[in-house]
């Protein structure tokens, strides 16, 4: 062997070894999280938060028909996100985020109620508004008109409600894997009936790191629409714990949930999408039972127009709707909580 080629050699094997590793990067872990383990430790944290108050600072874009996209930022924790765990574990659940620059200025509201049993979203920017609701047991729905974010799939990026648990049951969580190398990760995809057609479909999927060491934390969940398309992709990230001090038996270890949260709503063909992004930072995160459930009731602004998403959907027999209060506006400062709305 020349001299020339003993000096090239070490260069030569290293090429070889990056080749061998696409983009020179670290092989995944020989060590697997099975499905069962992940949805344990998802529903060990879920629940310990049987509800929610929260600051949050927002900063949303939206682009309402016949206007210019408009990016509204709060510039502060102005707004709040409450959460109350329903029945079932698999919901519905009672929730609400509440985009406001004062605690006497609402610029949206979007949740869902189990008293009324709907879904809904509404906006007032100066003398425009719209409303749009659905009814919660036909979420999803073939013939559901899009809203403009759905509030039952945002409230499953927060980590806070159960994951399906009963193999061989639907809905179910499944698992693929992510194992090229710099890009390993686990993909559990949440798999439920479609109401009215019963047809099985992917709601959502949750991408978590791969890597030795770390806890089973989402970095990222992507929500699909009813046609099986990706409708929003959330960004998570600054996980801390949430203060259970006010329960009576509170857990050895804090629940925790995701404090940065950049939700993009993509676009789709033939789609109108009034929510083009949405980026949340919370803070403040309690269970403290401290608000009151007329706080997730839907009573869109006075002169909103309103539409029901589901009206050419046939409800299954045996479901009861209450009807929602239209030109209402809500008075949440004097109804909706017993500290903090004011």
């Amino acid at each position: 062997m020349s001299r020339e080629l003993r000096h090239l050699l070490p260069t030569l094997l290293l090429a070889t070894a990056l080749l061998a590793s696409p983009g020179g990067c670290t092989p995944c872990p020989e060590k697997l999280a099975s499905i069962d383990e992940i949805v344990t430790a998802h529903n060990a944290n879920a629940a310990a938060v049987p509800q929610l108050w929260a600051r949050v600072e927002l900063s949303v874009t939206l682009k309402p028909d016949g206007m210019p996209e408009v990016t509204w930022r709060s510039g502060s924790p102005t707004s709040l996100l409450l959460y109350r765990r329903g029945k079932s574990p698999n919901g519905p659940h009672d929730f609400v985020l509440v985009g406001r620059e004062t605690a006497a200025v609402e610029l949206f509201r979007m949740g869902s109620g189990t008293a009324q049993n709907l879904y809904y979203f509404w906006y007032k920017l100066g003398d425009r508004a719209q409303a749009w609701f659905g009814r919660l047991d036909l979420a999803g729905a073939p013939d559901v008109k899009y809203l403009p974010i759905d509030p039952t799939q945002l409230l499953g990026v927060l980590g806070i409600t159960p994951l399906p648990g009963q193999p061989g049951q639907l809905p179910a969580a499944a698992l693929s894997m992510r194992n090229t190398p710099g890009d390993c990760a686990y993909v559990v995809k949440v798999i439920e009936p479609q109401p009215v057609s019963n047809r099985v479909r992917f709601t959502r999927e949750m991408i978590i790191p791969w890597r030795d060491g770390e806890p089973l934390h989402p970095k990222q969940v992507n929500i699909f629409d009813g046609a099986g398309r990706r409708a929003m992709t959330a960004t998570l990230s600054d996980y801390r714990p949430i203060d259970v001090s006010s329960m009576d038996d509170p857990p050895a270890k804090s629940p925790v949930m995701p404090t940065d949260i950049d939700i993009v709503c993509n676009k789709l063909p033939g789609v109108t999408t009034v929510v083009r992004r949405i980026h949340l930072r919370i803070s403040k995160m309690t269970v403290e039972d401290i608000w009151l459930p007329e706080a997730v009731t839907f009573q869109p602004p006075a002169g909103a127009k309103v539409v029901q998403v589901d009206a050419n959907v046939d409800r299954p027999a045996g479901k009861h709707t209450m009807p929602p209060t239209k030109g209402a506006v809500t008075q949440h400062a004097e109804t909706n909580a017993k500290r903090g709305e004011q």
